[in-house]
């Protein structure tokens, strides 16, 4: 195996991905009070729990190259990030770690939140903006995930006691049906793109063969095939899919 794949595609991350011009629009009054929440292990403990491939390091890299999209394609949408690592979760169960994590948006004085996973390639920015201005009507908003789970959850400081995310069967496929019988009774928006999650080697080959996804299609290939050095075209964000968010009663990271 060669270092020099997988050193090559997080310099193009760092290069060319910051590169890409993030016109920040003003954000609306509303929206300024809504932070993002990347609820994340490091890209060696994912490495270590996923089956992207068997060399370590370089299923490291891939790990690495998802994490850092997420956040990149997060601040293209000009909202505020909060980054809640592994090494600042608290609790003995997922539930119980994302719900501390939520917590720690609150204090940082934020009044809504939308959390993510690191993990949903098809994800974009128009994805996320939808969701914030969706959040602004309603008291809930999810993207529910091609595996039953959720790759995006958004409440508000004052709804989330609606919700007991410690009786939540998370990784598996019950989340988005149990998420929505907890908010029956909430005015709830379901985004309209339904994503699929990369869990492992066959979840990036799957990805990689819908070409709506445009250019990345290339760069989730690259993601497998990066022990020789890799060719990986510039990608940018803005035209790879159009969410349209519908109001729902029903419905965060799987």
């Amino acid at each position: 195996m060669h270092n020099r794949g997988y050193i090559c595609i997080i310099l193009y991350l760092q290069e060319h991905f910051t590169a890409i011009p993030v016109k920040y629009r003003s954000l609306k009054p509303a929206r300024a009070h809504t932070a993002i929440l990347l609820f994340t292990r490091t890209s060696a403990e994912e490495a270590c729990v996923k089956s992207f491939c068997r060399g370590l390091n370089k299923s490291k890299a891939i790990a690495s190259a998802l994490i850092s999209r997420t956040k990149m394609l997060v601040e293209q949408t000009g909202l505020p990030l909060v980054i809640i690592g592994s090494d600042k979760q608290q609790g003995n169960t997922f539930g119980e770690r994302l719900q501390d994590a939520i917590t720690q948006v609150w204090k940082r004085g934020y009044d809504s939140v939308i959390c993510l996973g690191n993990d949903t390639p098809g994800l974009t920015p128009a994805t996320l903006r939808a969701a914030a201005d969706a959040l602004q009507q309603h008291s809930f908003v999810f993207g529910k995930a091609t595996d039953g789970g959720v790759y995006l959850m958004g409440m508000h400081r004052h709804t989330l006691p609606q919700l007991n995310l410690k009786a939540i069967s998370w990784n598996t496929s019950l989340v988005f049906e149990e998420l929505q019988q907890q908010t029956l009774s909430a005015s709830t928006t379901i985004l309209a793109p339904v994503l699929a999650d990369a869990d492992n080697a066959e979840d990036i080959l799957s990805l990689s063969a819908d070409y709506a996804l445009g250019p990345l299609v290339i760069w989730l290939r690259t993601l497998l095939c990066f022990t020789k050095a890799p060719f990986i075209p510039s990608v940018s964000f803005s035209p790879l899919a159009i969410p349209a968010a519908t109001g729902l009663r029903g419905p965060p990271v799987s």
